[in-house]
């Protein structure tokens, strides 16, 4: 082969042959690919662990005088819990009433968003009209839903409340 040849064999192989830049932004953008997909493996086994109560209940009361109470009238329960991250909330309550019968109330959804620390409320269902006089049970469950996953799946985190008993009066005769 003489001079020229070489020369236009090398034009060729610099012009159609592989570049040294395409194999380095190559490998540059298979690290960003594998580094993201690492991360949002992560990210969602990190919500999938994510199993602990955002609140702690300190104590439950019921506050209704001599906890008694009479159908129709709103049974009252005083709550202090500990928040320690914000939620949204999905509140299910059933009463038992004086005839062992269980009365479910509707689910009550919210936000648990703001500040974080003790918190202290009064809360409580209306004793359903229709409910036996006697000794009552109250019940409940509350699931949060603390992140993207729970809320995508339905995999709340649950805590079942302690029972409340108190007594369901008859109800007052009308004047």
């Amino acid at each position: 082969m003489d001079r020229t040849d070489e020369i236009y064999a090398r034009a060729i192989e610099l012009a159609y042959g592989p570049s040294k830049r395409q194999a380095r932004l190559q490998l540059v953008l298979n690290g960003l690919y594998y580094s993201t997909l690492l991360f949002v493996v992560g990210w969602i086994f990190s919500m999938a662990i994510d199993r602990d109560p955002p609140v702690r209940q300190v104590s439950r009361e019921v506050v209704n005088p001599g906890k008694l109470v009479r159908p129709g009238e709103r049974l009252l329960i005083r709550g202090v819990r500990e928040r320690s991250r914000s939620c949204e909330i999905t509140r299910r309550w059933w009463l038992v009433d004086g005839a062992g019968r269980r009365l479910d109330y509707e689910a009550e959804r919210f936000d648990a968003y703001g500040p974080l620390g003790r918190e202290e409320e009064v809360i409580g269902p209306f004793i359903p009209l229709d409910a036996m006089p006697g000794r009552g049970r109250l019940l409940g469950v509350v699931a949060y839903d603390c992140n993207p996953l729970q809320r995508a799946l339905g995999w709340s985190i649950t805590t079942i409340l302690p029972p409340l008993e108190f007594e369901i009066l008859p109800r007052a005769a009308a004047p």
